[in-house]
């Protein structure tokens, strides 16, 4: 279960306890959306897995940077290692103000950075105010005289304002003509300077070498993920398999391969691997429930585990979950899965009716003295006349309370026949009743004396 987000405030009173729903990657920007305890929306903004600040909302511009994420960038729902890691890499997670922000801003990123991060603010930061600090920044460019770096922000400032007046004058300034064409060209020196670019236009391999150059692991993991959903291959999955390896811990890579496995159950290796990690785990209805829709095959190694777990504990709860995997173990060795059988049968005796028991092993391979036994019980199920057979039958099998049905319904049928009596006593005592036991046991002994 995904824990809670804890954001701090300048103010402690106003921290805040928040429920994450879900992140998304897109470019180098990563949001989380969360809830307080009174369903208000607050948006966690990161910048190449950097924590920025958190804003909130009621809704988002639908032609803004931040709907565009959602719409075009990979969303992940909250519980997901992924949105854990971000949450944990930063904490602790502390509400900035604007002012803040941008001195933040200053500190950690290049100002073309600065100016594309600004970006992300428009539902929140009034537009005009957002232009006019890009704007600044775009001045301090030609004031230096670089107009490589002034181009780079007249980028940012296309993709942000495209219709504004300004924004065409300078987009079109023929000083900035030759850098154009080394644009359009996706010249080399363009590749060197502009960072952003280059990393927008970077094939699947080179974007791999520039994000863990840079040490934005969690942007590789879903990067990695995202690319394997597009082109599901067994050597992406390999790379994918071992950076995740390297940097989650087993129960986020559990979950990582759940969504893979339920994503593209197809793909090579995934179920192998999320059946080693149940194994690992001791996840035993995981295991059954991919015994039974992933059809895995288990080594003579795994199926030995799985029957050490199943003696265990695995029949407390739902044993009909267990049905192919116990079959499988039946069909191979009976002998070695008998004490195990039985579990499985007393198991079955306890969530279903007899009947249904009965025409659940008639799916083995091969009939059992337990299996008989069931068998003969489901025969004389409403024979009156062998109601104190069915008890005994009944108790052999653990069924304490419908072995006592039984009895007393047998020592309603015979009241002067002390045999049920007994076994009524038995089964009270076996029951840790003791008055009941007793009751019944001075009962037998005055019948005897009757009869």
């Amino acid at each position: 279960m995904m824990k809670t987000i804890l954001l701090s405030s300048s103010h402690k009173k106003n921290d805040l306890c928040l429920t994450p729903a879900r992140v998304v990657f897109y470019e180098q920007m990563q949001v989380i959306e969360t809830y307080d305890d009174q369903a208000a929306c607050y948006m966690l903004f990161f910048y190449k897995q950097k924590f920025l600040t958190a804003v909130k909302t009621k809704r988002m511009k639908v032609h803004s940077y931040l709907a565009r994420s959602f719409r075009e960038g990979t969303v992940y729902e909250a519980p997901h290692p992924f949105l854990q890691a971000l949450v944990d890499s930063n904490t602790p997670l502390r509400k900035i103000s604007y002012p803040q922000l941008k001195k933040k801003m200053e500190r950690d990123f290049s100002r073309q950075e600065q100016a594309k991060i600004l970006t992300y603010f428009e539902s929140f930061i009034p537009k005009k105010q957002l232009f006019q600090d890009i704007k600044a920044i775009f001045y301090h460019y030609r004031r230096e005289g670089s107009m490589s770096g002034a181009y780079r922000i007249i980028r940012v400032l296309i993709d942000f304002a495209p219709n504004n007046r300004f924004v065409k004058e300078v987009a079109n300034d023929l000083s900035f003509r030759k850098i154009q064409g080394l644009y359009l060209e996706e010249s080399k020196t363009i590749f060197e300077r502009d960072s952003l670019f280059a990393e927008a236009k970077a094939a699947y391999d080179d974007r791999l070498l520039l994000l863990e150059k840079e040490k934005r692991w969690i942007e590789v993991s879903a990067y990695l993920m995202a690319a394997l959903y597009d082109h599901p291959t067994s050597e992406r999955y390999q790379a994918y398999r071992n950076f995740t390896q390297k940097y989650f811990d087993p129960g986020s890579r559990a979950l990582l391969l759940e969504q893979l496995s339920r994503s593209i159950p197809a793909l090579e290796g995934v179920t192998e691997d999320l059946l080693q990690q149940y194994l690992l785990d001791e996840k035993l209805k995981e295991i059954a429930f991919l015994f039974k829709e992933r059809d895995v095959v288990l080594d003579e190694k795994q199926l030995g585990k799985v029957a050490l777990l199943l003696e265990k504990d695995g029949f407390r709860t739902n044993p009909e979950q267990f049905s192919p995997i116990m079959k499988r173990l039946y069909s191979e060795n009976p002998d070695q899965a008998g004490v195990l059988f039985e579990k499985y049968v007393a198991g079955l005796l306890e969530v279903l009716e007899l009947e249904d028991v009965h025409n659940k092993l008639q799916e083995f391979p091969q009939k059992s003295p337990l299996a008989r036994k069931i068998e003969r019980m489901n025969q004389i199920r409403e024979d009156l006349d062998c109601m104190q057979e069915l008890g005994e039958l009944y108790y052999e099998f653990n069924q304490l309370d419908r072995a006592l049905e039984c009895f007393q319904m047998e020592m309603e049928l015979k009241p002067s026949d002390p045999e049920p009596l007994r076994w009524l006593s038995k089964v009270y005592a076996d029951k840790q009743m003791i008055q009941e036991s007793k009751t019944y046991q001075q009962l037998c002994v005055d019948v005897q004396k009757w009869a």
